[in-house]
């Protein structure tokens, strides 16, 4: 039981590390703060019961604590992943960050250990040191709780390239392996020379390496996020740009015909009066034909507006037939760059997957089903079947998955939506549902 109590106080270092993980998540908790408490004292409660009924009756528990340590963090993580609602890579990141904030406390809490008991181990964790280690992570809950939830709670609420986060999470993971390479395991090493002094200085010049890693990642990240973003604003200007100039045209043209319109009245009143009715009749019939383009209005906002007029503009020049029934409430109530971003990604996929048939043709619907639900679907005809790998599609247009398809699904869990593909080799369907706050607005 003694060595039981032990091996529970040892992992005590869990509890102020569970703050870290949940620092930059703050928006894509399921439970609400009092619910995850609770979850979390049932979920560290079964552990230790679990633990001491192992070490008691089943088998005994290994003389190193890392190993009893290890098996409690992976079940951790695995609460955590089924908490949080995010990329699986961030959480991870997320995750491996809190586990090197860990690791850092235990290398400085060996300075303390190798001091007070200069001629024991690492497997002689002492009390004292294990003391000093709560205290550092119960200070870095405090420190660090600026950094994480507005800087790396930025970067996972804004960066949403899958690529990257597969790639990013093994800079944590690197770091967290370190700090088992720069513990020592005998304490007498560390007074051979001068390596009890230069041993805290090469910790800290760790800890700013990290640091750094961590602030070149939330600059580039920024970089590139605002690059997309204006990347974004400038083809939302030109779109708007394009819609404007197809307003401007058509004020033009009704500004002449109405400078005209006595001219016609004029011809009208000389047929009425020479009683030539069919030629009146013909005249004026190939007067109402002769209609000029109307200047569609599908929504409030300018920027939607501006980029299903440019999507239809595109499919008029490549004679897709397009049906659109847009119905949006007059403010939208999700972001305007979301919103165009996912729009814009399902229109392109719809032209490029129906420009090379016969009789191409586009559905486009959209429309708040209830007060806190909006529901995009488009529909294009398709030719031959689409590669699925691991629940992705596949380009059709360059080696890889489809990243427009990839960049939709992750707008979709951003407001806690889904996303569903419909493909059967002649129809290619795409429905998004946003869940949104509710509100009464009427529709444009």
């Amino acid at each position: 039981m003694e060595d039981i109590l032990s091996y529970l106080l040892y992992c005590s270092i869990i509890i102020p590390l569970i703050p870290l993980c949940f620092y930059p998540v703050q928006g894509y908790i399921k439970s609400r703060m009092p619910v995850l408490i609770v979850k979390i004292i049932l979920a560290l409660s079964a552990a230790a019961v679990l633990l001491a009924l192992i070490g008691s009756f089943i088998i005994p528990l290994p003389s190193q604590t890392d190993y009893v340590l290890a098996p409690v963090g992976i079940y951790c993580f695995y609460l955590y992943n089924r908490e949080v609602k995010i990329l699986f890579t961030k959480k991870l990141f997320v995750f491996l960050t809190a586990c090197v904030v860990g690791g850092y406390s235990f290398l400085f809490a060996t300075v303390a250990d190798y001091t007070i008991h200069p001629t024991s181990n690492y497997l002689n964790f002492s009390t004292e040191a294990l003391t000093v280690q709560i205290l550092i992570l119960a200070a870095a809950d405090v420190v660090l709780y600026r950094p994480l939830s507005k800087y790396l709670g930025w970067v996972i609420s804004n960066l949403h390239e899958e690529a990257i986060w597969k790639r990013v999470w093994i800079f944590p993971a690197l770091f967290f392996a370190a700090t088992f390479c720069m513990f020592p395991r005998e304490y007498s090493t560390m007074y051979v020379w001068k390596v009890r002094e230069l041993y805290p200085i090469a910790l800290c010049l760790f800890v700013f390496l990290g640091i750094l890693v961590y602030f070149l990642f939330y600059v580039v990240a920024y970089t590139y996020v605002e690059k997309q973003r204006t990347e974004i604003a400038n083809r939302m200007l030109a779109m708007q740009g394009t819609q404007y100039q197809q307003l401007l045209r058509t004020v033009e043209e009704n500004s002449r015909i109405r400078h005209d319109f006595r001219h016609q009245l004029i011809v009208i009143a000389e047929l009425v009066g020479q009683k030539e009715y069919e030629k009146l009749e013909e005249y004026v019939r190939k007067y109402i034909n002769d209609g000029q383009a109307e200047v569609k209005l599908y929504s409030y906002s300018a920027a939607v507006n501006a980029l299903i007029s440019y999507y239809e503009s595109v499919c008029m020049r490549r004679g897709i037939r397009t049906e659109f029934a847009v119905s949006l409430p007059n403010r939208l109530p999700v972001s305007d760059q979301d919103f165009c971003v996912m729009l814009g990604n399902l229109l392109e996929n719809a032209i490029d997957g129906s420009g090379e048939l016969e009789d191409p043709y586009i559905c486009l619907k959209i429309g708040q089903t209830s007060s806190n639900m909006l529901a995009v679907k488009v529909m294009n005809p398709c030719q031959g079947e689409l590669v699925r790998e691991n629940g992705h599609y596949r380009s059709t247009k360059r080696d890889g998955y489809g990243q427009g398809l990839e960049s939709v699904n992750l707008i979709a869990e951003k407001y806690q939506g889904v996303m569903e593909i419909l493909a059967d080799g002649k129809l290619f369907t795409v429905k998004v549902l946003l869940q949104i706050p509710g509100r009464s607005a009427g529709s444009s």
